[in-house]
């Protein structure tokens, strides 16, 4: 089955600029792309010879930069030093390594099948094959760890050599186990106090610690910003391949089968395998607010203005006026929000939003 998918994504990516429907925004002729990443599952289950089809076939379908930024995500268990070794020599120049937790106990109760050995290996491992741009993932507001647990997870992590570090609250989705086992009473809700908590901590340590906190949930340290996410923050279209993989022209966002085998018939089959939503210039404006409020430099004026027009700019002028001062600062014509502000973060965004 493995190969069969391999095949549709390479049949996805050649026929990419003959998809008017998904792509409308696209020009004629080979796309210019300075970012890859290759993620959003596991991408590291796949034998390295179908990782080199993949990059081949992009390298023959789009114009791409020389110094693309070419990141890949993998878990633990997954990264022995040959395998990110043959990663390297196909490129690979970033990785970005699904730890969550260093606790043998919380990466159990996450329903992961890495250890906390298994997560140094793998930063070890990447850091030999000559990876320098190293990334990870970490859960907080895990009820089952203390907080003093939390402060000694960060300073096993500020230890590491990672340049960059993306942190989430654990969420919990309708029927997983750990919803299943929560509506049950067998463990506790998400604290959400606790869940605040270790973010404030996680702020102060990444600080002292020389890491920017660039977006309300990555750090990095100076140069080390992904450069892929930032190209989302700042709503540069994109091109996604595989199933469930998402596409963004500007205007129109499209979004791919999720179900596997489905994706795969529909691309052998040669019928329609995504559907596309076009975006009103309201729902524009609220995605440029939504995702400029998420990073450090936050929403530029000028460009909203540019965009989208003076009322809109003085709209979100105004709605400005009704959030305490605290919790956004304005330097110049870049508004953004503050430190004591980013736990409130959905709510002021939400405050900001347009209707129409």
């Amino acid at each position: 089955m493995t190969e069969e998918y391999v095949k549709a994504v390479l049949k996805e990516i050649c026929g990419a600029q003959k998809s008017p429907s998904k792509f409308e925004e696209v020009p004629e002729g080979r796309s210019s792309i300075n970012t890859l990443y290759l993620g959003g599952g596991t991408p590291t289950l796949l034998p390295i010879h179908s990782l080199e089809k993949i990059i081949t076939t992009i390298q023959e379908t789009f114009n791409v930069a020389p110094e693309i930024e070419c990141t890949i995500e993998g878990n633990p268990e997954q990264l022995t030093l040959d395998y990110l070794l043959a990663l390297k020599k196909l490129g690979f120049n970033r990785i970005s390594i699904g730890i969550q937790s260093f606790n043998d106990e919380i990466l159990r109760f996450l329903g992961r099948t890495h250890s906390g050995k298994d997560a140094f290996l793998a930063v070890e491992n990447a850091e030999k094959a000559g990876f320098e741009n190293i990334s990870i993932d970490l859960i907080y507001g895990i009820n089952l760890r203390s907080f003093q647990d939390w402060k000694q997870e960060l300073k096993t992590v500020f230890k590491l050599p990672v340049k960059h570090l993306s942190a989430y609250s654990l969420t919990v989705e309708e029927n997983t186990l750990l919803y299943k086992k929560i509506a049950q009473q067998k463990i506790p809700h998400i604290d959400e106090e606790q869940s605040l908590q270790e973010m404030k901590w996680l702020m102060d340590e990444a600080e002292k610690a020389g890491f920017e906190h660039y977006e309300v949930s990555n750090f990095a340290l100076k140069g080390y910003h992904s450069i892929h996410n930032s190209n989302y923050w700042n709503g540069t279209p994109y091109f996604g391949f595989g199933a469930s993989a998402h596409s963004f022209t500007g205007t129109t966002r499209s979004w791919n089968i999720s179900n596997v085998e489905k994706y795969m018939k529909a691309i052998q089959e040669n019928e329609c395998f995504f559907e596309t939503e076009h975006l009103t210039l309201a729902d524009q404006y609220n995605e440029f607010i939504l995702l400029g409020l998420r990073t450090q430099k936050g929403i530029d004026l000028k460009q909203l203005e540019t965009r989208f027009g003076i009322k809109k700019r003085d709209y979100l002028l105004n709605a400005l006026q009704k959030i305490e001062p605290q919790f956004y600062k304005q330097q110049g014509h870049h508004i953004s929000i503050t430190k004591e502000g980013l736990p409130l973060l959905d709510y002021l965004t939400m405050s900001l939003l347009a209707l129409s």
